[in-house]
C-alpha cells in the first residue's frame, strides 16, 4: 500500500508542476456565465459547436495521415426523471389545496409536457443528440477531407450505454454517407471498456485534502439552493406549502429539469426563467466544484483521473501502432462525461489544468462547461513529413483548437509527437 501511494504522489506531481502556468488560460468570469446562462447547466449543457471554421493550417510539407477521436455521447434525457416527480407531485398537491400561483400553475403545464415526453427514456440520447454527431462527423470530414475521402479502414468503440452506441452510430453513419468507401468497424463491447471508459476499480487513498475541499463544496452548494424567493413565487400561502414542500429539494428538482430542457428543443417549452440569474449562477458553482473535486482536478483532492490510465495508455499505444504501420486511419470512441473530464486533464489540456485550491472561486480557474458539455469531444491530428521521422500533433478541445501549457509548441498549436509521449508516458 505504501508503494501505491508514493506511486500516486509522485504522478500528482508530474502532473501538477504545470499549474502555475496554465491559470490564466482556463478563466471564466460571471459575465461571461450570464452571456449563455445555460452554460450554468454543467454537464447539461447543449453542444455550443466550434467558436471558429478554420483551423491553422500544417506547416509546409506535412500531411495528415491519423485522427484519434475521444468523445461523449450528445445531448440525452434525464438519467433519472424522480426530477420530475417531485416537482410535479409537489405542485400538483399545491394545486389540489389552491395554493398555486399562476406561475405555479405554468410550470405544473410545463412539468408535465416535459415529463410526459420523457416518461421511460431515462438518459436516452435525444433528437438534438444524435444531431450534434451527425454535425461533428460532419464538420471532420470537411476540416480532414485529405485524410477523410480515401476509402480508409476506421475502428469505432463505444461504451455499452444505449445513448452511447447510437452517438457512434450517427457519428458513423455520416462519415459514410460523405465517403462510401470507408470500412468503418463498430463495436460496443464490456471486452473493450478498458479502452474506452475509466477503470472504477482503481480507487486512489482518500486525501485529507479531499474532505476538507468537499466540507467547502457542500456548504456552498446548500446555501445556493435558497428557495425563500422561488417558494413565494410559485405558491400563494408560502406557509402551507412548506408544510408539505421542501423547498431546498423543489428548487433542486427545477433546476435539473430546466437545465437539460435545452437538450429537448422541439419540445419548446423552459423553465430557466423560474430561476434568477443569480441562483442559477450560484447553483452551478456547487455543480462546478463537485465534478472538478471527484475528478481531482484540484490539486490536492483525491487524483480519481487515475482511472483514466488504460485509456490514455490505449491513445498512445495505438498512436504508436498507426505511426508505424504507415498507413492512414481514424480511431473513434465514444464514452462519457466521466470519461472525457480526466482524460481532458491527462493530455493536459489548457481548459482542465490550473484549478484553483479557492472552493469558493473554482468556477474563475475552471469550468466544466467549457470541458464537457454534451456531445464533448477530444481529436489529436497527426501530421507526417517525407523524409522526415517527425510526427506533428495538434489537439482540438470541442472542435476548437488548444494547447498543453506544459509542453513547448513546434509551431502554432501544432506539437512534435515525441515531446507529447514522453509527457503522456510520464504520467
Amino acid at each position: 500500500m505504501k508503494m501505491i501511494n508514493r506511486r500516486h504522489l509522485i504522478i500528482l506531481s508530474i502532473i501538477l508542476c504545470p499549474l502555475s502556468i496554465s491559470v490564466s488560460f482556463a478563466q471564466t468570469s460571471k459575465k461571461e456565465i450570464f452571456g449563455d446562462i445555460y452554460r450554468t447547466g454543467s454537464n447539461y449543457f447543449a453542444y455550443p459547436g466550434p467558436k471558429a471554421k478554420a483551423l491553422t493550417k500544417a506547416p509546409e510539407g506535412y500531411v495528415l495521415f491519423y485522427i484519434s477521436h475521444y468523445g461523449r455521447h450528445g445531448s440525452r434525457y434525464m438519467s433519472n426523471n424522480e426530477y420530475y416527480v417531485t416537482a410535479i407531485n409537489k405542485l400538483d398537491s399545491a394545486q389540489q389545496m389552491g395554493i398555486l400561483s399562476d406561475l405555479g400553475k405554468e410550470v405544473l403545464g410545463k412539468l408535465r409536457i416535459g415529463y410526459a415526453d420523457a416518461w421511460n427514456r431515462d438518459g436516452d440520447l435525444s433528437k438534438l443528440g444524435a444531431k450534434q454527431h451527425h454535425d461533428i462527423a460532419h464538420r471532420m470530414y470537411e476540416r480532414f477531407p485529405e485524410l477523410l475521402s480515401q476509402p480508409l479502414k476506421i475502428d469505432a468503440k463505444a461504451s455499452t450505454s444505449r445513448r452511447v452506441m447510437l452517438s457512434m452510430f450517427n457519428f458513423c453513419q455520416e462519415l459514410q454517407s460523405l465517403n462510401p468507401a470507408l470500412e468503418i468497424t463498430m463495436d460496443a463491447s464490456k471486452h473493450d471498456f478498458r479502452y474506452v471508459v475509466e477503470d472504477l476499480t482503481i480507487q486512489p487513498p482518500v486525501t485529507p485534502e479531499s474532505e476538507a475541499y468537499e466540507k467547502e463544496r457542500s456548504a456552498i452548494f446548500e446555501g445556493a439552493h435558497n428557495p425563500t424567493r422561488l417558494m413565494a413565487s410559485l405558491f400563494t400561502d408560502v406557509q402551507k406549502a412548506e408544510t408539505f414542500v421542501s423547498g431546498r429539494d423543489l428548487m433542486e428538482a427545477l433546476y435539473n429539469v430546466a437545465e437539460d430542457l435545452q437538450n429537448i428543443p422541439e419540445l419548446g417549452i423552459e423553465l430557466i426563467d423560474v430561476f434568477t440569474k443569480d441562483e442559477l449562477f450560484n447553483m452551478w458553482q456547487g455543480y462546478n466544484a463537485g465534478w472538478l473535486l471527484n475528478t481531482g482536478l484540484v490539486p490536492g483532492s483525491t487524483p480519481y483521473y487515475l482511472q483514466q490510465k488504460e485509456v490514455l495508455d490505449s491513445i498512445v499505444s495505438t498512436a504508436d501502432k498507426v505511426i508505424l504501420a504507415g498507413v492512414p486511419t481514424a480511431t473513434l470512441r465514444f464514452s462519457h462525461d466521466s470519461s472525457v473530464l480526466p482524460l481532458t486533464y491527462l493530455l493536459g489540456l489548457k481548459e482542465a489544468v490550473g484549478a484553483s485550491t479557492d472552493i469558493k472561486n473554482l468556477y474563475k480557474s475552471c469550468s466544466i462547461d467549457k470541458i464537457i458539455p454534451m456531445a464533448a469531444n477530444i481529436q489529436i491530428i497527426f501530421y507526417r513529413k517525407d523524409g522526415s521521422e517527425d510526427i506533428l500533433v495538434k489537439f482540438l478541445l470541442n472542435e476548437n483548437e488548444t494547447s498543453v501549457p506544459a509542453l513547448k509548441p513546434a509551431t502554432g498549436p501544432y506539437y512534435h509527437w515525441k515531446d507529447v509521449r514522453a509527457y503522456l508516458t510520464r504520467k
